[in-house]
């Protein structure tokens, strides 16, 4: 009985070491892409998609300021991607960009998709801002991902 004993405990700890293993290895690299400037007086629809819903409270998102958005003229889309890397052996869900505003920033367009990523694979994801048309490119994001239902971010600059 008391090898078994013994054989039991060498197995719990062999197993405590490979969960531990697992979650200490498991990474995911976020890098970014691209950045696309999109006027959207060219992607009028959308625009007045956008529009609509925010005058209607439908809007699927995430507002910045409370203000009535204007003229399509008035406003840029930008687009970025980011590159997603899971190099670990566990797959990684519900994974998220949020972008950190800045002023004159109206509203992040938001993704109703789930994502997530396999294990050892890889994917871009992206995020669109709608903003005011004098401001730059170049925001702070972060990344947020589930694995084994523990939270994980990373944060990243976009547009540099």
């Amino acid at each position: 009985m008391k090898p078994l004993a013994i054989f039991l405990v060498i197995l719990v700890i062999a197993a405590l070491a490979g969960i531990g293993y697992l979650y200490f290895t498991s990474n995911i690299t976020v890098s970014f892409v691209s950045v696309t400037a999109t006027d959207p007086a060219s992607q009028l629809d959308t625009f007045d998609q956008v529009k609509a819903a925010v005058e209607n409270d439908t809007f699927v998102g995430t507002r910045y300021s409370s203000a009535p958005l204007t003229r399509a003229e008035d406003y840029l889309f930008y687009t970025w991607t980011v590159h997603l890397e899971n190099q670990s052996f566990l797959p990684a869900d519900t994974i998220e960009i949020q972008v950190t505003p800045m002023a004159g920033d109206a509203l992040l367009i938001g993704d109703a998709a789930l994502h997530s990523l396999s294990a050892r694979d890889h994917t871009d994801l992206s995020a669109t801002i709608l903003t005011a048309r004098d401001k730059h490119s170049v925001r702070e994001a972060i990344v947020s991902w589930y694995v084994w239902g523990l939270p994980f971010s990373a944060r990243i600059t976009l547009g540099k």
